[in-house]
Formats: structure tokens, sequence, C-alpha cells
């Protein structure tokens, strides 16, 4: 796996050369997925797919700071529902509803 840089030389790489901090955390990412089981890759491909479009709309370093601390929020509230009430996490379920064909 890439190793990562020193602290310094990633605020070197964000200040002077941002495209290829992007292409590291790209890199990285990519590395993580392949290393995880078999089960997690769609998952995580998912959401590195979710996280690049919705980061792609930011227009400054600040905006990818606070979307990415919102999203990790997030998740960690649904971690902290599930640990804490199980049962009625358990409980949540999606209404499959069918779509029938137009026939006329």
């Amino acid at each position: 796996m890439t190793e990562l840089p020193s602290f310094d030389r990633l605020l070197w790489m964000a200040e002077n050369t941002p495209e290829k901090l992007d292409a590291l955390q790209k890199r990285l990412s990519k590395e993580t997925i392949a290393q995880s089981s078999e089960h997690n890759r769609a998952n995580l491909t998912s959401l590195l797919d979710h996280i690049n479009k919705r980061l792609a709309l930011c227009k400054t370093p600040y905006q990818r700071c606070h979307l990415m601390s919102s999203l990790m929020f997030q998740k960690l509230t649904l971690l902290n529902q599930a640990y804490c009430q199980p049962e009625q996490f358990l409980q949540n379920k999606a209404e499959v509803v069918h779509l029938r064909k137009n026939t006329r």
C-alpha cells in the first residue's frame, strides 16, 4: 500500500500541488477498497463514488471539509443508533412499492 507522506508534506501538497494531493487521495481510497473483504467492496465503491460526486460540487477546501465532516457525523449517528438501540434500528425497513407498467 502507498505510504502516507508526513503531515508537513501533505500540507505543502495542499497549498502548492492540490492536484497531486487529490490523486494521492484517490489512489489510497482505491487501494483501501481493494484490500477490504469481498463482501464490503461494492458498498465501499458506491460510497466513494457518492463522496466524489458530492465533493465535485464544492467550490472551496472549506466546503469539502464541512461536507466530509457532516457525512461522517451522519454515519456515526446511525452507528450510535444501531449500537444503543439495536431492536429499533433493525425494525427500520423500507417499504417496497411495485410499479405497474402503463398499458395504454
